[in-house]
């Protein structure tokens, strides 16, 4: 029988419990996000502040985590956001997962407050709250050496599963991120790390010899339906060029198409993109490409920047395309070892680099504006550089950009400087010249977000169709719908196994259909495609209702910039005010949801009845 085994720990009181779900609840949240969304949903009180003992930090793998050469050692955390007041789920690669399972656990629930700093030591099932007075501080790299040799571990952080916070989460920065091994892997959306530093936890080590695959019936026939899919998942086109340059090979495809937005989404155009794009960087900075746990594509590009003004000595720099963005062409910046500083420093101080680059974005945007009176520019390395300092320990007008770009274009008085939706800014890819994402986006129950619903999968690669990403007929408007709800599905299933959805960018990737037989042959389930996708639909629904609870964000609205025509590049004069006017109808219709929030029929269909006291 299929279980999940999770820790809960009460740092006020120190005590620690161990808590069983039987298979019929992970049958219907598999783990990971899904099961995270549900308890959070039921545990967490309405209306505290995030910030405050009451908050619970989920930290959950899934039920095929560590278990096959998939992608499936991705780690998801759950709770309610610092930054957005409201529900938030946010997912890191590496080996944590991995980590976790082994150390005989599948997930950690941490709730309470400490009184001083301390890090949760998981080690072959024994389970430990110890001192990090003297860790507490430190940036998530040395912290993270530190956490491992307290443990009495290698310092290697390959061989053990850590998650740790910098300066900014100890600083209760709303953007704050949890940083977990192998290397630089965040949890960045939302502000969890705030949370965790609200708790005074710096971090979590999980190590152990327990078997990933204790649960599984029949190992020969897992075994072999996850070596096919593994093959066919190496073998893809997608797979082969994400190995070759990284995430970051879609800067200059965006750009070519006008939805790379610059400027904080002034336009759709970076006219010096080539500087920062995939190709560059791996021509003049990649000295090493590595993956996560059981991953056959191995997609992460390690940079160096040895000499110069932006020098990083002795480290490497793991750089993704979003990062890139939001500290390159979102802030005007062409400069790329000045680029790949900010993104080194963002990671060692702990600090989700898009929520960061959205808040520098809109920062200079209110100076810009007569706004706020500050030295800075579109493109000042220098300066982008002092305030992420400045806003990691809150000083000087770091104090305002700690609160994020929502409460800073609001402070200062231009609201419309924020683009964004949930409190949460927009990341790479601009809703007017990738129209799904004026559905997809701004329908994301985490706030502004991509990665609830991937609509280059379609609108660029032609997955599972080619749809042009600029068409707005009626006809267009109905398919991003469609795909954009599948998409929906798919992804709370895919960070609820927890696999990677870069399984999902090519045809011969791995869908809700290679999942069914995958559960099927690990556990003798006999689940369908279509019973996974109503799972991911459920998952999305419970989360929904969180802010139903909440009474805050249920309405989906789009932002005032996003209805200003493009003002340069292939998508000039293209706005998102059509698809998203007509598409949140047919979107609400679809779902079962009036003005953003689920009916009593549609809870009915999907099993959520306890729930219908929330309508």
């Amino acid at each position: 029988m299929t279980v999940f085994r999770a820790l809960r720990v009460d740092l006020s009181s120190g005590k620690i419990s161990e808590e069983i779900y039987g298979e019929q609840i992970v049958k219907k949240y598999i783990g990971g996000r899904g099961l995270g969304a549900y308890l959070a949903l039921k545990e967490i009180p309405r209306g505290i502040d995030p910030l405050s003992p009451s908050n619970k930090l989920y930290i959950f793998a899934g039920p095929l985590s560590g278990t096959a050469n998939l992608a499936t050692s991705r780690i998801n955390a759950v709770g309610k956001s610092p930054l957005t007041g409201s529900y938030t789920h946010s997912n890191a690669g590496g080996n944590f997962a991995y980590w976790l399972r082994r150390a005989g656990y599948d997930g950690i629930i941490v709730e309470g407050r400490a009184e001083e700093p301390v890090y949760i030591l998981v080690k072959d099932g024994e389970v430990a709250i110890k001192s990090a007075k003297h860790i507490w501080g430190k940036w998530t790299g040395s912290a993270t050496k530190a956490l491992l040799q307290d443990a009495g571990l290698e310092t290697d952080e390959r061989k053990a599963g850590v998650m740790v916070i910098g300066p900014a989460g100890e600083n209760l920065v709303k953007i704050a991120g949890l940083r977990f091994s192998d290397y630089e892997r965040f949890a960045g959306r939302g502000g969890l790390g705030a949370v965790a530093g609200s708790k005074k936890l710096k971090g979590i080590v999980v190590w152990g010899t327990h078997d990933t695959m204790r649960d599984v019936v029949d190992r020969q026939k897992f075994l072999k339906v996850a070596t096919e899919y593994s093959t066919k998942l190496l073998n893809a086109s997608v797979s082969k060029a994400l190995h070759q340059y990284g995430t970051n090979l879609l800067a200059n495809i965006m750009n070519s198409i006008g939805g790379y937005p610059t400027r904080n989404f002034e336009t759709g155009y970076f006219e010096e993109t080539e500087k920062i794009s995939g190709e560059y960087i791996k021509q003049h900075y990649v000295k090493e490409v590595h993956g996560c746990t059981l991953c056959p594509i191995q997609c992460t590009q390690m940079a160096v920047v040895p000499s110069g003004p932006y020098k990083v000595a002795g480290e490497k720099i793991k750089y993704e395309y979003e990062p890139t963005w939001s500290m390159g062409a979102n802030l005007g910046l062409s400069q790329t070892e000045a680029v790949l500083k900010l993104e080194k420093l963002a990671n060692e101080l702990g600090i989700d680099v898009i929520s960061l680059g959205n808040t520098l974005g809109t920062f200079i945007e209110l100076v810009k504006r007569g706004k706020v009176e500050y030295d800075v520019d579109w493109g000042d390395g220098g300066a982008l550089i002092d305030l992420t300092y400045k806003l990691a320990y809150r000083e000087g007008i770091g104090d305002d950009l700690a609160e994020g770009d929502w409460r800073l274009a609001n402070k200062y008085g231009a609201p419309d400087a924020f683009v964004g939706s949930r409190g949460q800014g927009f990341p790479a890819y601009d809703p007017r010249a990738l129209k799904g994402f004026a559905i997809s986006y701004v329908t994301a129950n985490r706030g502004g977000d991509h990665l609830e619903s991937y609509t280059p999968t379609w609108e660029v690669l032609g997955v599972p169709e080619k749809v042009d990403p600029l068409c707005d007929t009626p006809e267009c408007i109905s398919k991003q719908v469609s795909l954009v709800i599948y998409g929906q599905h798919l992804m709370a299933l895919s960070d609820s196994v927890t696999f990677c959805k870069f399984d999902t960018l090519d045809k011969d990737g791995i869908f809700e259909s290679h999942l069914a037989d995958l559960f099927n042959a690990a556990f003798d389930w006999s689940v369908t495609a279509q019973d996974l996708l109503t799972t991911g639909e459920r998952i999305f629904n419970v989360e929904r209702l969180f802010h139903v609870k909440e009474g805050k964000w249920v309405r989906d609205e789009l932002p005032p910039k996003m209805r200003e025509p493009i003002k340069t590049g292939p998508a000039k004069g293209h706005t998102a005010s059509k698809m998203f006017d007509e598409g949140i109808k047919e979107f609400y219709k679809a779902r079962g949801w009036v003005d953003g929030k689920p009916t009593y029929e549609t809870l009915k269909r999907l099993g959520l009845e306890e729930f219908q006291y929330l309508l």
